[in-house]
């Protein structure tokens, strides 16, 4: 049988502490993955084509490795840092019934535009978006 502690609350307090301190660790080691990357949101090839829900010429991209284009659809993995608005990724893809990869560099002009060289689709090497405005919700 163990022996009563003489302060029974300080052990529990003391797992307490730790815990948190640890957790706390693992979160600043984490929050950069968790940050939005600068290449996140929506994009169309003209400010025109964000506002038409149909035009295949937006595209989207979400939680730092989805992309979504009309009919095509990417995971990206082995993201690494290329410049500093730059990144170049792999991506496994999906779109009109094939499946295929693709080794793109995404990067944020100094203009704001997203320029995506060797993309998954489209005929040109390198292909210029602009960032759509979402509408606010009232």
């Amino acid at each position: 049988m163990k022996a009563p502690s003489r302060f029974p609350g300080m052990r529990v307090a003391h797992c307490v502490a730790v815990v948190l301190s640890v957790g706390a660790a693992l979160a600043s080691e984490c929050a950069p993955a968790w940050a939005a990357q600068a290449y996140e949101g929506f994009w169309a090839s003209t400010k025109m084509d964000c506002r038409n829900d149909d035009s295949p010429n937006r595209m989207s991209i979400e939680g730092g490795n989805r992309l979504y284009w009309y009919e095509t659809r990417c995971r990206a993995s082995a993201i690494t840092a290329d410049g500093k608005l730059g990144w170049k990724m792999r991506l496994a893809c999906e779109g009109e019934g094939d499946k295929f990869r693709s080794n793109p560099r995404i990067s944020v002009a100094a203009d704001g535009r997203l320029v995506i060289e060797n993309g998954p689709v489209g005929q040109a090497r390198r292909q210029f978006y602009v960032r759509c405005e979402l509408p606010r919700r009232r």
